[in-house]
Formats: C-alpha cells, sequence, structure tokens
C-alpha cells in the first residue's frame, strides 16, 4: 500500500513588478512554474528522497505533502486522505521538519521547554507530554542537553531539535527538507542515523537534499527532480555507484572548442566530457591520477592557455549531466 500517490501535480508561483503602474502597459504578473505535471508513488515504510539543486521544487513539493501550499493541478493522496478536501486528517499524521527551523524555536528557551510549547499546539495530551519529550530527546541523543537554551545549542543540536519536534506526534508519514544542510561530515551521519533508524518505527519518510552521496546512502529510492519536473527515480545503488566509480576534473580555458573536446574524450581512462560553459570543460574519469598528465599534454599540444583546474568529487551538476547531457542550468 501506499503512503502517498501523486499525478500530475502542478503549482504556479505568481510574481508582480512593483512599477506596474507607472509604465501603465496591463498586467506585467509573471507565472513561475514550480512543480511542472509531476507524478510519484512511496511505498509505506520507505526512505524516499528528492535530490536536486536549489530550486528544483524539493521545498514546494514537501510543502503541499505537508499541506501549507495548495497544488494548482492534479492530485495528490496522503496517507489515503486527498488533498487540500482532507488537511486536517493529514496535518495529525505527518511530521514536518523545514530548513528554516530556527525561526520557529524559541530561542531563550531550553530545549526541553520548546518540546513542551510544541506538544501543546500538537494536541498531545498532558499527561503524555513529559514521557513523549523524554522518548524523543533520547532517540536523537539530546536527553543531557535538554535544560540548555536553544541559543547556546550548537547548529547540530539544533537541527536534532528540530528532528525530536517532528516526532512528538508520533507521525505516520516524515517529511525533511534538507535536514543536514550547513552540518559537518560527523553530524551529518549521526543525523542520518537517526532518520534511517526511525523506519524500524514503521514511518514512512520523505527526504530531500542536493547531496548525492547522502541520498544514495539513506533513501531506498531517488526521484531527481528539475525545474519542478522529474528527470529520473533511481535505486540508491546506482547512485552509489556512480559516485564511487567517477571522479571530476574541470578545467577552464581561454577557447575551448569541440576539437579538443573530441580528442578528450578518446583518451584513455575518460568516460565522458561536457563543455558547461563557453570557457569551462568538465571530464568524468576513471582515476584523476592515471588520466591527468595526457588531458594537460593534449591541452598544451593545441597550444591553449589554462585559466583554471581542480577536482572533485561527484556533485548534482554531474548526476545531471550524465542524465541529461547538459548542465544545471
Amino acid at each position: 500500500m501506499n503512503a502517498i500517490d501523486v499525478d500530475s501535480l502542478v503549482k504556479k508561483y505568481k510574481t508582480s513588478f512593483s512599477f506596474k503602474k507607472l509604465l501603465k502597459k496591463g498586467d506585467l504578473t509573471q507565472e513561475t512554474m514550480a512543480i511542472n505535471g509531476l507524478s510519484f508513488s512511496v511505498t509505506k515504510g520507505e526512505i524516499y528522497g528528492l535530490l536536486g539543486p536549489n530550486g528544483a521544487g524539493k521545498t514546494t513539493l514537501i510543502k503541499i505533502l505537508a499541506t501549507i501550499l495548495l497544488p494548482d493541478g492534479g492530485t495528490v493522496e496522503v496517507l489515503n486522505c486527498q488533498l487540500p478536501r482532507e488537511e486536517k486528517k493529514v496535518k495529525d499524521k505527518i511530521g514536518l521538519s523545514l530548513g528554516e527551523y530556527e525561526r520557529t524555536f524559541h530561542w531563550r528557551l531550553s530545549g526541553r521547554q520548546n518540546l513542551d510549547f510544541f506538544c501543546s499546539l500538537f494536541g498531545v495530551k498532558k499527561e503524555i507530554t513529559k514521557d513523549r519529550i523524554d522518548e524523543v530527546l533520547s532517540l536523537v541523543g539530546l536527553e543531557d542537553k535538554a535544560d540548555k537554551m536553544f541559543l547556546e545549542y550548537s547548529t547540530g543540536m539544533k537541527h536534532k531539535l528540530a528532528l525530536a519536534r517532528a516526532l512528538l506526534n508520533d507521525p505516520e508519514l516524515m517529511l525533511f527538507d534538507e535536514p543536514t544542510a550547513g552540518l559537518d561530515v560527523k553530524t551529518s551521519r549521526e543525523v542520518g542515523i537517526l532518520i534511517r533508524n526511525l523506519t524500524k518505527r514503521k514511518k514512512t519518510i520523505i527526504y530531500s537534499t542536493h547531496r548525492i552521496e547522502e541520498a544514495g546512502n539513506l533513501c531506498d529510492r531517488v526521484l531527481i527532480l528539475n525545474h519542478g519536473k522529474k528527470l529520473a527515480e533511481e535505486k540508491p545503488e546506482k547512485l552509489k555507484k556512480f559516485s564511487e566509480e567517477v571522479e571530476v576534473l574541470q578545467i577552464e580555458l581561454q577557447e575551448p572548442n569541440e576539437a579538443l573536446i573530441e580528442k578528450i574524450r578518446m583518451l584513455d581512462n575518460i568516460q565522458r566530457v561536457y563543455l558547461i560553459n563557453p570557457v569551462t570543460i568538465r571530464i568524468h574519469c576513471r582515476a584523476i591520477h592515471e588520466s591527468i598528465y595526457s588531458i594537460l599534454d593534449l591541452i598544451k599540444s593545441q597550444k591553449m592557455q589554462i585559466l583554471h583546474i581542480n577536482s572533485s568529487l561527484p556533485t548534482m551538476e554531474d548526476v545531471f549531466l550524465r542524465i541529461t547531457g547538459d548542465s544545471i542550468e
């Protein structure tokens, strides 16, 4: 049975120019398509990843599923409830953690006091409030920091308290919008383990991120988005394999051309080569140390000037290049 069914979902944002009356050219309202004909399903008990760059539509989608935004078209069913018609039933069954969580906590209250306040908002019965708060603080590893003021929390502790808050009403469905943004590797891994353990409690989780390695390690399936459109739906094994087997070399040249790109493609250990802007070549190779000298020799033989060169692990840019053949716009 599915926890979520979305079919042909559309969401538009309208922007009005403040100088419309001055120009006297009629309605200058513009529409931006945030979600464009999106369809997918999520099975109960799985961690379903939303992977894409900033502006891909991840936060908009989560806000629609959480009943914060109304769709402009298509159908949305969450936990056997139709949205927006049955939004009250959905609100009682979900836990939500958005990226702007810091603004919603009281900075001069302790972690425990904050959770007590939100228990009253979520309708948690008073007789179980203390036990519920103790339980979620223990789950996220904040029991020994519960009585510190929120303003004294580290970034990682704040993220964990946001996770604890999302658990207060013991939801069936949990929605996380980039919960590890800004965290170091160690704390990100801790948060990831906490979220993975929630599936043992039969929770369904929607997890948005722009980090390929995080989606590959944590999620059961991954929906790849750009400009509100579904580009692909992948198993994490494919993302992890791509991340582990590909190294990336980016070179800025004064005047790159297609002839050079084609010659680089013919070199050993080169998987793909892309011209991502008028001066930048992005190269996917099996091992940079095995390819770098032959690439540089080839560029030198063409008497081209290198402006900048760097290497990296695969990023969202590289995932999109592999799927579409084009860079993220």
